[in-house]
């Protein structure tokens, strides 16, 4: 989500032409100097409250309609079809049809569950093979059980699998904010929680993909012995039957180029920075200083091979 503030210096630009605009002193044709100093400072006195007044006003007007447009935007579905191409992806498993979702939120705003619903009606119009959901799916246990419930209406053919993210561990700026536990609230639906885990999909024609998945706390560095045994190795994956399988790992924060994991996994899914969130626009790429340095903030991102 990224939120211009042309808008608010606009509306500051306009209230500093009318703090500017010029104004009309009338002097008496008697009486000392000093007599005309103080009425010329009287007269202005009203001009400047009002300049003050008009100022404020169009700073209030501008502020209440870049809020107004945070909390639209922020509820503003849209849904992208893309047809990626994967280097490596063996054929059998070219035509694979993920749905991916990420930091649904259910405690930040209350109709954050109702867009989830909209997203769950559009999904079910389409034939899924895979849903992933990259962490910040759950809140206190009556959200939880709701999101859930509406997560479990996709059925895809291959299964849904997560990860936590940094709010199911409590991990959030809010001042009451609680871990919410994940295996628990995993434990009973038809969602796989992946905490530093692997699951083999059924091969295709002898060809294998396997998902991993990142706990948060650990940032997937439990996956590298895992990778290993699994017959996974650094570099572009073998496609020939028999072979290791094709992997792909869910972490809810984007792992940076120079990470480990992204020498074993070609295929990422990643969420965590919800597009940049409050972003100024620029070149230069300017993004609150606790968002990722390393350029990750909405898309697709290509590394090396991957």
């Amino acid at each position: 989500m990224t939120v211009c503030f042309s808008s608010l210096m606009l509306f500051a630009a306009n209230g500093t032409i009318v703090v500017m605009s010029p104004c009309h002193e009338q002097h008496s044709p008697v009486g000392p100097p000093r007599l005309l100093k103080k009425s010329a400072q009287a007269a202005r006195s009203p001009l400047r409250r009002s300049s003050a007044a008009s100022l404020t006003r169009g700073l209030a007007v501008a502020a209440g309609l870049s809020l107004a447009y945070m909390a639209f935007e922020a509820q503003w579905v849209q849904c992208r079809e893309l047809d990626l191409p994967v280097p490596g992806l063996p054929q059998p498993w070219s035509g694979l049809t993920v749905l991916h979702l990420s930091d649904v939120h259910p405690d930040s705003f209350p109709s954050n569950l109702w867009v989830l619903a909209q997203v769950v009606r559009w999904a079910r119009q389409r034939t899924l093979d895979l849903v992933l959901l990259t962490g910040d799916v759950l809140g206190h246990s009556r959200r939880s059980k709701t999101c859930l419930a509406l997560l479990e209406k996709l059925q895809p053919r291959l299964g849904t699998f997560a990860v936590t993210g940094n709010h199911e561990y409590g991990l959030t700026k809010g001042l009451l904010a609680q871990a919410r536990p994940a295996k628990a609230a995993y434990a009973g639906t038809s969602i796989t929680l992946l905490d530093d885990s692997c699951v083999e999909l059924p091969a295709r024609n002898g060809f294998r993909l396997v998902l991993c998945g990142a706990d948060y706390l650990s940032g997937g560095f439990g996956l590298l012995e895992l990778a290993k045994e699994l017959g996974l190795a650094p570099g572009p994956p073998i496609t020939r039957t028999g072979t290791r399988p094709f992997p792909i790992l869910l972490s809810h924060e984007p792992p940076p180029p120079h990470s480990p994991l992204t020498a074993f996994f070609p295929l990422v899914f990643a969420g965590h920075t919800h597009g940049g969130q409050l972003r100024l626009p620029s070149r230069l790429g300017l993004k609150p200083p606790h968002m990722p340095r390393d350029g990750y903030l909405a898309g697709i991102y290509h590394w090396g091979n991957g």
